[in-house]
């Protein structure tokens, strides 16, 4: 884990909002910003594929995963229920993500927005044995739950 103890805890990067040029994410503004952050000394970035329609991931992949090397950056996505129904739904949804964000794994991968009924369908779906398995594959470092 020696990736982690240079990781600066109190500050990370969430792209749930970017610089937009219309429809788009403005990728030479966010790459402004992501360059500045990382001189700055920090290096954790949060999105989820629901983020922008999606374009969160892609705007990662083109601006920090494309131009950094990967040891250098921590990147936490996260598993959102608006996006599956079925069991079998999640990995196929999770091989997405791990393309449009341009790696092959996630340093943190969380169970989004939980609640009740959210823990509910995550149980139904075996969404933490799925995540458990991908994380034995090497796919996802730590895994955990995020809150509202």
């Amino acid at each position: 884990m020696k990736k982690f103890e240079n990781v600066k805890k109190n500050f990370g990067f969430g792209c749930m909002r970017l610089p937009m040029n219309g429809e788009k994410v403005d990728c030479t503004e966010f790459c402004k910003m992501v360059d500045s952050f990382m001189e700055q000394g920090f290096n954790y970035f949060d999105t989820a594929r629901v983020y922008i329609g999606g374009q969160s991931e892609t705007a990662i992949r083109e601006c920090i995963v494309k131009r950094y090397p990967r040891e250098s950056f921590i990147l936490t996505n996260k598993l959102s229920t608006s996006l599956f129904n079925k069991e079998e739904e999640i990995l196929p949804l999770f091989e997405k993500q791990l393309a449009s964000c341009g790696t092959d794994y996630f340093d943190f991968y969380l169970m989004h927005a939980q609640s009740k009924s959210i823990f509910e369908k995550y149980k139904k779906c075996r969404a933490y044995e799925q995540a458990l398995e991908l994380k034995a594959a090497g796919k996802i470092k730590h895994m955990g739950i995020s809150f509202h």
